[in-house]
């Protein structure tokens, strides 16, 4: 369980230089939509650093096969790493 909700944690992120975004996850190869065994889409985020435009791979919400796979709880797990690492409080 978060501690923030969403509207705050994109906050949060945007004042460390980061965008949080929110959808389903898609399979590289073809950008198709990934479903579950019931035909469900699988919902999740990706984290992009706003200094160089790109997703930002120490998040690991993306890997070679598929993007938004970070929960919001690892979202938030990042952020806190990110503001740690700035000396700032979460």
């Amino acid at each position: 369980m978060t501690k923030y909700s969403l509207a705050t944690i994109r906050k949060k992120a945007f004042n460390a230089g980061y965008r949080v975004e929110k959808g389903f996850q898609h399979y590289h190869y073809n950008n198709a939509v990934f479903t579950n065994y019931n035909g469900e889409r699988l919902i999740g985020f990706n984290v992009w650093n706003m200094s160089t435009n790109t997703l930002e791979w120490a998040s690991d919400c993306y890997d070679n096969n598929y993007d938004h796979l970070c929960t919001l709880e690892d979202v938030e797990s990042f952020l806190k790493s990110v503001y740690e690492k700035a000396g700032l409080e979460y």
